[in-house]
């Protein structure tokens, strides 16, 4: 009798002892389970693909070293289904939950070392945020769009397209002075990145603003104001000869006579062939002239016989400088 109870005594103690081993086994097979029913469904369903692989990564995780194995592997996995995911969001116009996955595929990422999906996520975010930015602007809510402009740019800050986009946004509501800014930066980035469809784009947006405004200022005879106009168009594009003549005629009216023979001298090194070298010529004259360099003013005005200034600048030669 008393035979049997130690018997009965040792199983019980024995089937204490194993009953961690047991449950350990069985907690080791749920965590691969789970694995390998994340793995097999991550390209059809990656949404219920995460579930189960978070559920893997829970159960390695408190297995400690026996999930090592587990844990790795679905790690490897998770950041990959939280940008399928995305995709598969992107495909149903889910717009803000796309990005949220493709926010979680970077963090994930990041933490469990997936490079490759990292680098693809950080490529796709900042053109989600700027395709959202642009439909923001179709839909005239310009302040929405500049805010998705932004966080395209705080993701790659070398990728003019949303700078563009917060430069168009910023002209949309008379914002002058911001469209300006972006519109440069705009043009420094798609120069450093070698987009020249971009940088166009930039600078004939700037330049057909300053040119319009300058133009009207220099027609009320602001020509200070002009002048800060049309030096402003130079910033965009340095190599337009016909800037430099707009700012020489404004200087003289201002009778600062170096800076008209500065600027057409530009005018003429990027003339282009496009210019009326003649007008150039008639400027450059009348510098030189009210400067006491009466030979450069002579030189100037006999290059300048031609069309509608032959008159004036025989008249400065015959009678007023008497050139030889």
């Amino acid at each position: 009798m008393k035979t049997n109870k130690l018997k009965l005594a040792i199983t019980a103690i024995a089937f204490v002892f194993a009953l961690p081993i047991f449950s350990a086994a069985q907690t080791v097979k749920e965590a691969v389970d789970a694995y390998n029913a994340g793995a097999s469904i991550l390209k059809d369903n990656p949404e219920m693909a995460l579930e189960q692989l978070y559920k893997a990564l829970e159960i390695s995780e408190e297995l400690d070293y026996d999930g090592q194995e587990t844990r790795d592997l679905a790690q490897s996995l998770i950041p990959r289904a939280h940008q399928q995911f995305a995709m598969q969001l992107y495909k149903e116009k889910k717009m803000p939950e796309t990005l949220e996955q493709l926010e979680k595929a970077k963090e994930t990422a990041i933490n469990y070392g997936d490079n490759g999906t990292l680098a693809r996520v950080e490529r796709i975010i900042p053109q989600l945020y700027n395709q959202m930015g642009n439909a923001e602007y179709r839909d005239e809510n310009f302040e929405k769009a500049i805010d998705y402009y932004k966080k395209a740019i705080e993701v790659k800050n070398n990728y003019p397209d949303p700078y563009l986009g917060i430069a168009l946004s910023h002209e949309k509501q008379d914002n002058a002075e911001q469209m300006l800014e972006y519109l440069k930066k705009t043009l420094d980035v798609a120069n450093s990145v070698n987009d020249r469809n971009k940088a166009e784009d930039a600078v004939k947006k700037a330049k057909g603003y300053l040119l319009k405004t300058g133009d009207a200022a220099q027609k009320e005879k602001k020509h200070a104001e002009a002048i800060e106009l049309f030096t402003k168009t130079i910033e965009f594009d340095q190599t337009d000869g016909s800037v430099y003549f707009l700012l020489a005629i404004n200087y003289a009216e201002l009778k600062e006579w170096d800076k008209v023979v500065e600027n057409s001298k530009l005018a003429f090194e990027y003339a282009n062939g496009n210019l009326d070298t003649a007008g150039i010529y008639y400027q450059m004259g009348t510098a030189y002239q009210n400067l006491g360099k009466n030979a450069e003013a002579c030189d100037a005005f006999s290059n300048a016989l031609s069309g509608s200034y032959t008159a004036a600048a025989e008249y400065q030669m015959k009678e007023v400088l008497k050139c030889n």
